[in-house]
């Protein structure tokens, strides 16, 4: 990796990521199109296919299970696009910090296979390092949980970087170097983390959504998902509700609820380069820092040795 020091400041990390990003943009977000849009096209061909045509091959085949297979048989390209739309996804997560090497070092972002080689060459090291983070999330999930397992997920969330800067480290390895980095550092990185969540995603969310409620747009999209939601038997839920004396649940509320996941999704998957530069050069800066203590320790530990060998001698 190629030495780029930089200020110890959070909000220099910052400036230095969105320069990046914006000088960059167009090559980032081409990168992130079939990642991103990938996976709702798969899902939505999923759903659209299986769903659609159920009624239709439940009528004609007899037998449940060719009616289940053939509705499998359905889902398959759907599930196909989604499945290799996660994965493209999932390899942009090392990919993207090879790409801030390149941008810090060249001043340009190019040859999208040779950064994402960054963990397909590394496939099995890689896919069990995913397996450790969706365990640890799963179990950072649990309502007991959530304050110790949000804590400890903060000195791991440099994983990524170190498994795409420091290529000899194992999976585990790679967690254990994370927390050494971020110890002394947790409150800043939570800032930082902050930061990034509410520019990045929230604030971008909630001004696309206002444009497409001024274009009306949001009206005519939530009634893509009145399909489904008019399915849903929502009586005995609301039967329920009124009893306690809660809003009801309306079709619309869930159509309006899936648009803007759906959209806050986009926006965090479109948005993930500027993270990933940001905690490139977060890593950068505390690796930098504890190479700094290293080598004063070691100058300060020769220094003692000197003086005591001097006393030795006298």
């Amino acid at each position: 990796m190629s030495k780029y020091v930089i200020k110890n400041s959070i909000w220099f990390v910052l400036a230095e990521s969105i320069r990046i990003y914006f000088s960059n943009i167009d090559k980032f977000f081409i990168y992130m199109l079939f990642p991103v849009f990938g996976q709702i096209i798969g899902i939505i061909l999923t759903f659209a296919l299986s769903l659609g045509f159920a009624p239709k091959i439940i009528e004609r085949v007899e037998s449940p299970s060719m009616a289940l297979l053939f509705v499998l048989l359905l889902a398959l390209p759907g599930l196909l696009i989604f499945m290799k739309a996660f994965w493209d996804y999932m390899v942009a997560y090392v990919a993207l910090n090879s790409m801030t090497e390149g941008a810090i070092t060249t001043g340009k972002v190019y040859d999208f296979q040779s950064h994402n080689e960054v963990a397909t060459r590394r496939i099995w090291a890689y896919i069990w390092l995913l397996l450790i983070v969706g365990a640890l999330s799963a179990l950072a999930s649990n309502i007991l949980l959530i304050v110790p397992g949000f804590i400890i997920w903060i000195y791991f969330i440099l994983v990524f970087q170190i498994f795409t800067f420091e290529p000899e480290l194992t999976a585990v390895e790679c967690f254990k170097r994370s927390f050494n980095l971020i110890k002394g550092h947790w409150f800043r990185t939570i800032i930082l983390l902050g930061i990034l969540w509410f520019f990045s995603i929230y604030i971008i969310t909630i001004g696309v959504s206002v444009v497409f409620d001024y274009l009306d747009l949001t009206d005519k999209i939530c009634t893509l998902f009145n399909y489904f939601t008019n399915t849903i038997p929502l009586d005995g839920i609301n039967s329920h509700l009124v009893h306690f004396h809660q809003q009801i649940i309306t079709p619309r509320m869930i159509s309006e609820t899936i648009f803007y996941s759906v959209l806050s999704a986009i926006v965090m998957g479109l948005t993930l380069p500027i993270r990933s530069i940001s905690w490139s050069l977060w890593y950068m800066n505390l690796n930098n820092l504890l190479a700094n203590k290293s080598n004063n320790s070691d100058k300060k530990n020769k220094k003692n040795n000197k003086r005591n060998k001097n006393e030795y001698e006298e």
